[in-house]
């Protein structure tokens, strides 16, 4: 075997060699691990269309005559379905050129880069990713931090590291565990009492009794941590209410 002929043999691209009678004379390693096949005795001197897709992708037969690869000599870059030995249908890109006069086609293909729609839509069909244990964990953790803030938040001194302290965690180790759900426990923290404090404004109590019993000390951190989550002034709580 020639240096050649064994670069071919051994290169990472698909690559396969029809003869001028629609033949293969050659498919290297990577075409034959492609389709699905052990060796290259398995396609060397078959019928070329049939081994690569002798049916489309919906089961009909797919007629000699009408593929775009055997007899086309050399074509730009196209898309195609390729079938495998074990009967699966993968979309390919494909090219071929013309080796010479009586050596045949070359034909080199590669999986068919997708889309980012078919990357959702598959994402999709598969549904939710299991939770390994040690994510599952976290999250449960997480979970259990979140309850300690929804049952002290309305203490002025509860802070991250009075949280960090209640779980026996570390305050960095708190904020990763609230960094993974995209947010922090200071926000958390803010959130739930902003969520609370507008709560009473709705039922009508005064705004300096909604910042104190919510766990802010002062009116004015309170007003402008209000305004811009909720787009007002707890004064116009009531009125927007209404509104809505």
């Amino acid at each position: 075997m020639d240096l050649l002929t064994q670069v071919v043999r051994e290169a990472p691209v698909p690559l396969w060699v029809i003869d001028s009678q629609g033949l293969v004379s050659l498919a290297n390693k990577a075409a034959i691990r492609f389709l699905g096949y052990k060796a290259e005795d398995d396609v060397v001197g078959g019928p070329s269309h049939d081994l690569l897709h002798c049916r489309r992708p919906d089961g009909t037969p797919y007629p000699k005559h009408e593929c775009p690869i055997v007899g086309s000599g050399g074509t730009a870059p196209a898309s195609e379905w390729f079938v495998t030995r074990a009967g699966d249908a993968r979309p390919v890109q494909w090219t071929t050129r013309s080796i010479g006069p009586g050596l045949g086609t070359l034909l080199s293909f590669s999986p068919r880069p997708r889309t980012q729609k078919q990357i959702v839509r598959e994402l999709r069909s598969r549904g939710p990713a299991p939770r390994t244990p040690a994510v599952q964990v976290r999250a449960e953790l997480r979970e259990s931090l979140c309850r300690t803030i929804a049952s002290r938040f309305t203490d002025p001194e509860f802070t991250t590291a009075e949280l960090a302290a209640a779980a026996h965690l570390s305050v960095r180790s708190v904020q990763a565990l609230f960094a993974e759900a995209g947010t922090s426990p200071a926000a958390e923290i803010r959130r739930v009492r902003l969520e609370h404090a507008r709560t009473l404004l709705a039922q009508g109590h005064a705004v300096q009794a909604a910042c104190l019993a919510s766990g802010f000390l002062d009116p004015g951190t309170f007003g402008r941590a209000f305004r811009q989550r909720f787009g007002c002034a707890p004064s116009q709580v009531p009125a927007s209410l209404a509104r809505n």
